[in-house]
């Protein structure tokens, strides 16, 4: 749904990190789901909770999209994935209505299982960062480009940390990450985002295990612990 509303990266992990934030509360609390009273089958339950956190994330930061936007193809892609063949959701009809209510309370209900807190740290919100003390500080380049003019580098193509393929891969690692529930529940967000740059390094060949606890107080600035970024390591590397 992400992709086909053209949603920005951060909106996904934040809506992950929502459902994760719902099912905790659930796993802590005796009440039954709270969406129970507003769907007719289980299974609707998770299908309406995944579009009001997707909807909730996309208004936190600031990329709105109207409740339609995610109720029609979400009608569709239900009906394609259970080989169901009917008429397309109609905009005036009572069958969207109701579904469009009911879009609204999950949304009401999400809400104060989060405190009404939207704006929540994710791995994203220090990857960049970390990325630029991995690569442009700690490893030895000829060339300084951030100190480069805006005019210069665009004539040279010379692209932000973000936008190579080591950020790419990052940023999608991280995520990912806010899938697990662990990860989005049980370690700082500064941990995880440290841990997805150190998998992707490795995996490329830029990173050993070698010297771990410098490298994460070189790249973090001291604010990452070695046992905290050590159990993200192993939780990523199982996921």
């Amino acid at each position: 749904m992400a992709d086909i509303l053209r949603l920005p990266d951060e909106a996904l992990a934040m809506s992950y990190i929502y459902l994760n934030r719902y099912k905790r509360f659930l796993n802590s609390s005796d009440v039954s789901d709270l969406l129970d009273p507003y769907v007719r089958d289980p299974p609707e339950s998770q299908l309406t909770l995944s579009l009001a956190c997707l909807s909730l994330a996309s208004k936190a930061l600031e990329s709105p999209r109207r409740l339609r936007e995610f109720l029609l193809p979400a009608y569709r892609l239900l009906h394609l994935r259970n080989n169901l063949r009917g008429n397309s959701l109609m905009v005036s009809s009572t069958q969207y209505d109701a579904l469009r209510s009911t879009l609204v309370q999950a949304e009401l209900l999400l809400l104060r299982v989060l405190g009404f807190e939207l704006r929540i740290s994710s791995p994203l919100t220090y990857l960049s960062r970390y990325l630029q003390r991995a690569l442009g500080d700690s490893i030895e380049v000829s060339e300084d480009y951030d100190k480069w003019g805006k005019e210069e580098r665009e004539e040279y193509g010379v692209t932000d940390f973000m936008e190579t393929g080591i950020g790419k891969a990052c940023k999608a690692k991280a995520v990912q990450s806010c899938k697990n529930f662990q990860l989005a529940n049980m370690f700082p967000v500064r941990a995880v985002a440290l841990g997805c740059l150190h998998v992707v390094m490795k995996e490329r060949g830029l990173q050993g295990d070698d010297g771990l606890a410098i490298w994460t107080d070189l790249v973090s600035g001291g604010k990452v612990d070695i046992e905290d970024i050590t159990e993200v390591i192993e939780t990523l590397q199982k996921d």
